[in-house]
């Protein structure tokens, strides 16, 4: 069954060697992924050589065809397992998943066809160095699949390469790609299998493949991980810059984020003081704090201001606490945090409300305008209207006549305007503090205010139990009596009106809400309105119909959102509307926009 062929010795050994090594390393590195991936790699070639040395040293035609469909097989789950791994070294598989299970599962499918079927191994043929696989028509779509993951993963490996400023990370990933470039010379034994009387040779590039990455890996790998190095690798991920001075203020330790946030490197700041880094003078330094912590105890998120190698300042935040143990050196740890994005949102936000005390002190100007320089022509208009029709109307014509009433019922509706407008602006300029209101008796005050519309309209008004919230105790009034008095003018011909108010509490302890609603029998609204109607002087209906400029719902939002909640409105033709308003029961959070 099997003979001598001198030629299956170096594929015999070099699968042995393969299987040794991918033991030790599994053995002290089988926690990490990474370590894991490589040992399957690993397996998968002595797999195939394995296969390829009884195949070589066999007699048997079958045996040797078995023997080629199982190393087809390995070779089948290479390409996703060298994909995974480096997607993983590289610390890209969490964004790169989805392609690595599909080189996964198309592996999978071409280890099934080379083990099943004739597609991969079409045949068997002798050379003088043994049998040898002829391919089958699945061979091309195979090294298609198979030189689309290897170029794959070599441009992720140039593009960490090119993305990394770790000189160190740089060299790992350069050392990385380069062993897989000598082991893809491999590739060239698919050529007998075409034909081409090239012997296999394989095991040269692996066997280089294996010094280049034993060496890494015993480097970089293997390396024991004590107290010590983990502290460095802690060390060395911290976002915040670290320093440890000693007593007199000397950097001994910083981390990796120094060289990244300051651009300093080792040499230019170990062993000199940290008050370098600063851009102050005098009592304000670092290393004259020092000898306060033991009295003050340690410092908490103080601002200063650290120089950057190019001289540009970076503010940061400053924590310092002292190192006094027994056998220890005496110093302190300083963690600086660089602070620029909050200090350039900061500026922002006080840019934004001087721009926003700016706007409340014009709008404050035409309030005084509206209510005083604008009333005073209107009154006029309709004081000068009114002689004109009491002393003039009998010698005046009829069209005269219409005419002036026209113009008083003009100047009428834009009195009404003016002072819907000035309540409209008076929610934020008159707001008053936020006080505990009892929602029910200020919803009995209205419904008392509007007896009469409610006697004239023939309505009434069901009111359910109402909790109490801390608010603008003038704008809750103003609130429910826009919704009611808004309930009671929309209502259907031939339909008295029946409003109903009632209130759920919501939300968990300490963040509760009340739902506020006010729900009437009028003429609705289609619901694509429902923001609609919310709008600045916004009218569903005409002038001729519904009296009102359409800034009533308007204030109602405001009053709405100035104390922290929402307005929401749903409605049906003919059936109805409801209003719900959310407030919150207490108004901690507000209470600094007061």
């Amino acid at each position: 069954m099997f003979e001598w062929n001198a030629y299956a010795v170096p594929w015999a050994v070099v699968a042995v060697v393969l299987f040794a090594l991918a033991g030790v390393i599994f053995a002290r590195q089988r926690a990490s992924r990474v370590a894991v991936l490589f040992c399957g790699m690993i397996a998968l070639v002595a797999v195939w050589f394995t296969a390829f040395a009884v195949m070589f040293a066999t007699g048997e035609a079958g045996v040797a065809t078995i023997a080629a469909r199982v190393g087809l097989a390995a070779i089948c789950f290479l390409p996703p397992a060298i994909y995974d791994f480096t997607a993983t070294a590289l610390r890209l598989r969490s964004s790169r998943r989805l392609l690595i299970n599909a080189a996964w599962v198309v592996g999978a499918g071409f280890c099934g066809v080379a083990l099943f079927t004739n597609s991969m191994v079409g045949g068997i043929s002798r050379h003088s160095w043994g049998f040898y696989p002829v391919a089958g028509p699945a061979v091309i779509p195979f090294l298609l699949y198979f030189a689309g993951a290897l170029g794959t993963q070599l441009l992720e490996g140039i593009g960490e390469w090119r993305r990394t400023t770790d000189v160190r990370r740089r060299k790992r990933v350069a050392t990385l790609m380069l062993s897989f470039i000598v082991v893809y010379v491999a590739a060239l034994d698919w050529l007998p299998m075409f034909g081409l009387g090239m012997r296999p040779i394989a095991f040269v590039p692996v066997i280089a493949f294996m010094f280049v990455a034993w060496s890494t890996i015993r480097r970089h790998r293997f390396q024991p991980i004590t107290a010590a190095r983990a502290s460095r690798e802690i060390l060395n991920t911290m976002a915040d810059m670290l320093f440890v001075i000693d007593a007199g203020g000397a950097i001994r330790v910083m981390n990796h984020a120094v060289h990244e946030l300051l651009g300093y490197r080792d040499s230019d700041l170990i062993g000199r003081s940290i008050d370098k880094l600063e851009q102050t003078s005098g009592d304000e330094t670092i290393s004259r704090t020092l000898r306060d912590l033991a009295r003050r105890g340690p410092i908490r998120d103080q601002e200063r201001r650290l120089r950057h190698a190019d001289g540009e300042a970076v503010s940061v935040s400053v924590s310092i606490s002292p190192v006094s143990e027994d056998d220890v050196q005496e110093g302190a740890v300083v963690i600086a945090r660089d602070i620029r994005a909050r200090k350039r949102a900061e500026e922002e936000l006080h840019s934004a409300l001087r721009r926003l005390e700016l706007s409340n002190r014009e709008l404050e100007d035409f309030a005084y305008v509206a209510s005083h320089d604008l009333q005073e022509p209107l009154r006029k208009i309709q004081a000068f209207g009114d002689l004109l029709r009491k002393k003039h109307a009998e010698a005046l014509p009829d069209q005269a006549r219409d005419y002036i009433e026209r113009m008083q019922s003009a100047a009428r509706r834009m009195q009404v305007l003016i002072n819907d407008l000035l309540s409209f602006s008076r929610v934020t300029t008159k707001a008053q503090p936020f006080v505990r209101v009892d929602l029910a008796e200020t919803a009995r005050e209205v419904i008392h205010d509007l007896e009469v519309r409610l006697h004239d309209s023939g309505g009434r008004v069901e009111l359910g139990a109402l909790p109490v919230i801390e608010a603008d105790a003038l704008q809750m009034r103003q609130l429910l009596q826009n919704l009611v008095a808004n309930a009671l003018k929309f209502q259907r011909p031939g339909v008295p009106p029946l409003v109903a108010i009632g209130a759920e509490i919501r939300g968990a302890p300490r963040h509760e809400v009340c739902r506020l609603t006010v729900a009437d029998n009028g003429i609705g609204f289609e619901e694509k309105y429902a923001d609609r109607i919310f709008t600045l002087f916004e009218r569903l209906h005409a002038r001729s119909n519904y009296e009102g400029t359409g800034i009533g719902l308007a204030i109602c939002r405001k009053i709405a959102e100035r104390h922290g909640g929402e307005i929401r409105a749903h409605g049906r033709p003919n059936e109805g509307a409801t209003f719900i308003v959310t407030l919150p029961l207490r108004q901690e959070a507000n209470r600094d926009r007061e």
